[in-house]
């Protein structure tokens, strides 16, 4: 699937209010309630490895914006086997935000069933059905490129931080291999034309 880069701000508030809204939360109660004892383990998980703060719970397990139009649910709760990769993310997103480049963010989507991968219009090697993977837009608007790219450069080597940028003004971050795109073209947002 080719990216698209960063719209620009008019285009990106078109853009944002022609998609569907994230769940509410007051739903997430009962979700969590029929599945406990998974949610409660995956909770010990990060409260073990000193993550369970980084992320509120209901956003952490959003699983994608198209989730009733892919006839899927609005969280979904990713395998234990890539709970090692769910914690990985939250340490990047901890040291993203210890160096700077976010503030508060608005998680969108994070672990996708392969069926819902596939119908929200995920890449097939998705890191968020494979590995682990947060879609999110900043909190307070501001414009996190450069910084999230200087922080690439930098650091995206050691993380083996994925980052991309799709039209919409969301923005991708995992922990499955070092890489980039978004930029016009489909290429490279952090490495200059």
């Amino acid at each position: 699937m080719a990216h698209a880069a960063l719209a620009a701000p008019a285009a990106l508030s078109l853009a944002l209010a022609g998609c569907a809204t994230a769940p509410p939360d007051d739903g997430f109660g009962a979700w969590r309630e029929s599945r406990a004892d998974a949610v409660a383990a995956l909770q010990a998980e990060l409260r073990r490895e000193g993550v369970d703060r980084v992320l509120p719970l209901p956003q952490l397990l959003r699983s994608a914006s198209s989730w009733q139009a892919c006839g899927a649910e609005p969280w979904a709760l990713p395998p234990p086997a890539q709970w090692p990769a769910v914690v990985s993310v939250l340490r990047l997103v901890q040291a993203l935000r210890e160096a700077g480049a976010i503030g508060a963010i608005e998680v969108h989507s994070g672990y996708r069933e392969p069926a819902l991968n596939a119908c929200a219009g995920g890449a097939p090697r998705s890191a968020h059905a494979l590995a682990f993977a947060i879609d999110f837009t900043p909190g307070d608007g501001r414009d996190v490129a450069t910084a999230l790219c200087a922080f690439w450069r930098e650091q995206g080597r050691d993380w083996r931080m994925g980052l991309g940028r799709y039209a919409s003004g969301r923005i991708h971050v995992d922990t499955a291999g070092h890489r980039a795109w978004g930029a016009p073209g489909g290429g490279n947002p952090c490495v200059a034309p």
